[in-house]
């Protein structure tokens, strides 16, 4: 039975046998033909990026051939809409910022698992984005109407504000000790630490070690 479930269990990742995927011309398009494939997918993208104040207002695809000699061979372009002083613009998706680009990719991998229920890897969530981006991703996970089935997500920072979102049971600090091994222990196993501390303060303080040191 346990088998079964976890056979059943939907993992989304932006990390392959390289490592993290990098948000190159190649992983958009896929990523492209992706939302093209999934209108309802694209639909919950669009309303998020609108309300995440970022100048967007949607996205046009196109089906274009790349290869004149090999015209069975199609592939998608994306187009991100935006709004101007005289009307509506498009900008390629090479053109967009990498704030508005880490977004597109990194909702194609949290929205399915949010949608069916699962397990969301991302590896540096913070990835070319604003600090403050962060609270109204994770948001998507706390919110029990964005979030119905309790889907979860493990991820990796180098960001220190997403302390201030999380509970001390939520986090894993890492360091790598004098042999070049990295030790990891959850922050409420530590001696001391209180519910109502501020995580994000007594972190750059030292408090809880697994900072970079300077000599």
């Amino acid at each position: 039975d346990i088998a079964t479930k976890l056979g059943h269990f939907e993992i989304a990742s932006n990390i392959d046998f390289a490592g993290r995927m990098v948000n190159d011309s190649n992983y958009i398009g896929r990523l492209g033909a992706y939302y093209h494939k999934n209108p309802d997918h694209r639909k919950h993208m669009e309303a998020l990026l609108r309300r995440w104040d970022l100048g967007f207002h949607g996205v046009e695809f196109e089906e274009v051939i790349p290869n004149p000699e090999k015209p069975e061979e199609k592939a998608i372009m994306m187009y991100g809409v935006h709004k101007g002083r005289t009307g509506p613009f498009r900008l390629g998706f090479r053109q967009e910022s990498s704030g508005t680009v880490a977004l597109f990719s990194l909702l194609a991998k949290l929205l399915p698992v949010l949608r069916k229920g699962g397990m969301a890897i991302i590896d540096e969530l913070e990835s070319d984005l604003h600090p403050l981006m962060l609270e109204p991703v994770l948001d998507l996970f706390f919110n029990e109407r964005t979030n119905p089935h309790n889907a979860q997500l493990l991820f990796t920072c180098h960001a220190a504000e997403v302390l201030k979102y999380l509970h001390k049971c939520q986090v894993l600090l890492v360091e790598k000790n004098a042999h070049c091994e990295s030790e990891a222990w959850r922050l409420d196993s530590v001696k001391g630490v209180r519910v109502d501390d501020n995580l994000y303060a007594k972190y750059l303080a030292g408090a809880y070690s697994a900072v970079p040191e300077f000599h």
